[in-house]
């Protein structure tokens, strides 16, 4: 059985040369491309693709803003982002969204449709260097939490507490 993909970027000739790679793996077929998330969204609603590989940038209506509406209208499709960010709140957000993965554009071929075949699966895909950034996102956080959650405790204390 064929994974079926839609690509949704505004750029022409990324699209097309990512088309052509996925057609020559055996298990691949591209449904459909779209310039922009107003299209993308329209043409995911009609093909119902398997996998939905989805720029961040692009005008009009953003790529989270389509991957939020694309969550909600096709919860079972594996959305992908496919970008040049590697901002760890994009991809934080994006998870939070509900994307399946979160690759960079400067990924080689292999990965890539690796990443399709196990997000296809069910299994989240986030390239490496974006696994790193977001840990250490959430250790911050945590760090951020558990600093301010110590200084509650202490502020609860009266002063001859404090003092002992």
């Amino acid at each position: 059985m064929n994974i079926r993909i839609l690509l949704i970027d505004d750029h022409s000739l990324f699209r097309s040369g990512v088309k052509l790679l996925l057609m020559r793996q055996d298990d691949f077929e591209v449904v459909g491309e779209a310039a922009d998330g107003a299209e993308g969204l329209k043409r995911a609603t009609s093909l119902k693709p398997d996998v939905i590989l989805l720029d961040l940038n692009m005008p009009g209506l953003s790529g989270l803003d389509t991957l939020q509406l694309l969550v909600q209208e096709l919860p079972d499709c594996a959305v992908i982002i496919l970008t040049v960010s590697e901002e760890a709140e994009e991809l934080a957000q994006a998870l939070s969204y509900g994307a399946r993965g979160y690759l960079l554009k400067n990924m080689d071929v292999e990965a890539l449709t690796s990443a399709i075949r196990k997000a296809a699966a069910g299994e989240p895909v986030i390239d490496n260097q974006m696994t790193v950034k977001l840990v250490e996102q959430f250790r911050q956080h945590g760090t951020n939490v558990a600093s301010k959650e110590r200084n509650e405790q202490q502020n609860r204390l009266t002063q001859r507490e404090r003092e002992i």
